[in-house]
């Protein structure tokens, strides 16, 4: 069932409720579903938790993608959606900096899937805030041994504020 996550891939949230501020240790995982290895949280940093977590948000693109080849009209065919996911990911390694934090990794993603498929890159943007990777979210600091600072956001977004105006 496990694998070896805490939590197996599902993009339901009963059964994987990992999101974003759970790559900070000490954030409590969530009571409810079982966890695996008796997991509780305090050591969220570790590397290959930090990934279980990316790599659902991942997992929720990729569905958000699968989803489009069912149905009487698919938009997608099945190998469709693989390739542009295999497509997506790479393409998103290759515009991000060294080391990228999440969301620098998101936005690489989400700038490629945008340039080739804006339909995708609104599926994708739904995916990650669906996670707390919305477009508000806030990593922490690249060097952060423990991950303290993340900031989750919900939100679709693209969000537009008001700055400030000049009246002359």
């Amino acid at each position: 069932y496990f694998g070896i996550r805490r939590y197996p891939y599902s993009t339901n949230m009963l059964i994987n409720p990992l999101t974003f501020h759970h790559i900070t240790n000490g954030i409590a995982l969530p009571v409810g579903p079982p966890v695996g290895f008796g997991a509780d949280g305090a050591n969220n940093s570790e590397v290959h938790n930090v990934g279980e977590v990316w790599t659902t948000m991942l997992w929720e693109c990729y569905s958000a993608l699968l989803q489009d080849t069912l149905g009487a009209t698919p938009r997608l065919t099945f190998q469709q959606a693989q390739d542009r996911m295999k497509a997506y990911i790479i393409g998103g390694l290759k515009v991000t900096p060294p080391f990228p934090t999440i969301t620098e990794a998101r936005d690489g993603i989400l700038a490629v899937a945008l340039a080739s498929d804006p339909v995708d890159y609104v599926l994708f943007r739904k995916a990650f805030a669906k996670r707390g990777a919305g477009a508000q979210a806030v990593s922490p600091d690249r060097g952060s041994t423990t991950l303290d600072g993340v900031v989750e956001d919900f939100n679709v977004g693209p969000d537009l504020s008001f700055v400030s105006s000049v009246a002359d």
